[in-house]
């Protein structure tokens, strides 16, 4: 059901989609261990799901984002998110991606040959932002897009995490809030923005701290959704929360430090 709002695609997707959401436990044979966030029915009528992988802030496990988790996974997505606590690196949310493609491959899978494996996103929190970055810089082109939630200033991040994003080759949505002046402040985020040399947006969610995302997703919801229904789907509706004269995100009130550039 679409919510009341001045802003009908933010409402739109703010909602639940039209998927009914099963969630698993998932271990790889490197031992990674993962939470995966799926439709129930998979492949009704024909339809190849698009991969998301996810990577969870300092200490944090997916259980914490079950809001944007099963958001997105009601509207078609299956995600697989790691349950490691330091996703800085990459590397799990990169071995997921790998680990989702595998399954789409074998016969034995659940997931075998229900997946759009040319339409995969990573996303992540804080740590896990940057772990997003990392992830989706060293796919080999496999991650067509991301979305890097609160991603620490440069001052917190240390070796092996530290990300570059000039090397950053896809559309990237940046979100953070007004009120994280600590670890991911806007300003921080507006750098990041302009050293990406590609596409890419920023949105900072007005009255949000740090750790806004978690629990329900709050005021996130919509414009996580939209962003990804506009980049691994094709959704057109979608694609004017972000491109346009203006766009919906730079007239909303719940938003602020709006910014596109180079959106196909």
């Amino acid at each position: 059901m679409m919510l009341p709002s001045n802003y009908p695609i933010e409402a739109y997707y703010s909602s639940a989609g039209p998927w009914v959401v099963s969630i698993g436990n998932y271990t790889d044979a490197s031992g990674n261990t993962y939470v995966l966030f799926y439709p129930t029915q998979l492949g009704t009528n024909g339809f190849k799901h698009p991969i998301l992988t996810w990577g969870n802030g300092s200490y944090g496990v997916p259980s914490q984002y079950s809001g944007v988790l099963n958001q997105l996974a009601s509207w078609g997505f299956v995600i697989i998110a790691s349950t490691s606590p330091t996703t800085g690196t990459g590397n799990e949310m990169q071995a997921g991606v790998q680990d989702m493609i595998s399954l789409n491959s074998d016969s034995a899978s659940m997931f075998y040959n229900q997946l759009n494996t040319d339409a995969i996103g990573a996303l992540g929190h804080s740590q896990g932002a940057g772990g997003t970055v990392r992830a989706t810089v060293n796919s080999g082109g496999l991650i067509k897009t991301a979305v890097p939630i609160s991603i620490p200033a440069q001052i917190w991040v240390k070796q092996p995490d530290d990300f570059n994003l000039g090397q950053l080759a896809v559309p990237v949505l940046f979100l953070g809030g007004s009120n994280d002046w600590l670890i991911a402040p806007p300003w921080a985020l507006l750098e990041y923005y302009i050293e990406v040399p590609g596409a890419a947006a920023l949105l900072v969610l007005n009255g949000a701290d740090h750790n806004t995302i978690q629990g329900s997703g709050g005021g996130y919801l919509g414009y996580i959704t939209a962003w990804m229904m506009y980049q691994l789907q094709g959704d057109q509706y979608a694609r004017d929360a972000f491109v346009g004269d203006p766009p919906e995100a730079n007239t909303n009130s719940n938003w602020s430090w709006q910014a596109e550039k180079n959106l196909p």
